[in-house]
């Protein structure tokens, strides 16, 4: 990765697309698809993600809509809404955060909507989030962190090929206020020219 004088000049792509899935950054036209999935997914990420009960009208998703682009633009976190490419129909999120550019590290998140769970969309949507930064930005890191017993976003970091490198204990609190320990898994630039051979075209 790169870090220019002005990082808000790091180009960045508007969109990737997989034969299934296009994910590309919000737009307010987003905000009604957005509210509706998080209200039909809220209870599903609640206990890895924290509550989403402050999203309570299409409005307060609109202003989340509008933070996520300013970081955007300031190149601070990189949020991108997961379509499905032939109706465009919003099946969830995926974001590349905790960004150091002088270092070339970056996380990746993610969640999809509860109707949609098991459908391999967001596994679709990782293999295009880490192309983007193993070969557009110049990523030496990539990581997924989850909760040790978050059994689907482990299976997610598993099936696209990344490493496990360790289990944080009492890493962070949950809703309950309780210890929770966390796994992580990364991929650098010589794991990553070997998986990419295996994940599909």
């Amino acid at each position: 990765m790169t870090a220019p004088r002005h990082r808000t000049l790091i180009p960045l792509p508007q969109s990737l697309r997989s034969e299934r899935i296009t994910v590309r950054p919000y737009t307010l036209e987003d905000a009604a698809a957005l509210y509706d999935a998080m209200q039909e997914t809220k209870d599903n990420v609640r206990p890895w993600l924290g509550s989403w009960d402050q999203y309570q009208a299409v409005d307060d998703v609109r202003d989340l809509i509008v933070r996520t682009q300013a970081r955007w633009l300031l190149r601070e976190e990189l949020t991108l809404g997961i379509f499905l490419s032939d109706s465009g129909r919003f099946m969830g999120n995926v974001v590349m955060c905790r960004i150091d550019w002088e270092l070339g590290r970056l996380e990746i998140g993610y969640w999809v909507r509860a109707t949609e769970e098991g459908r391999g969309y967001v596994g679709e949507a990782v293999r295009l989030v880490t192309r983007c930064a193993f070969e557009s930005l110049g990523a030496q890191r990539v990581e997924i962190r989850c909760d040790e017993h978050n059994a689907r976003s482990r299976l997610v970091a598993e099936r696209q090929g990344f490493v496990r490198e360790a289990l944080l204990r009492n890493d962070r609190l949950n809703q309950a206020g309780e210890m929770r320990n966390t796994l992580v898994f990364a991929l650098i630039p010589q794991d990553y020219d070997h998986v990419k051979e295996t994940w599909p075209d």
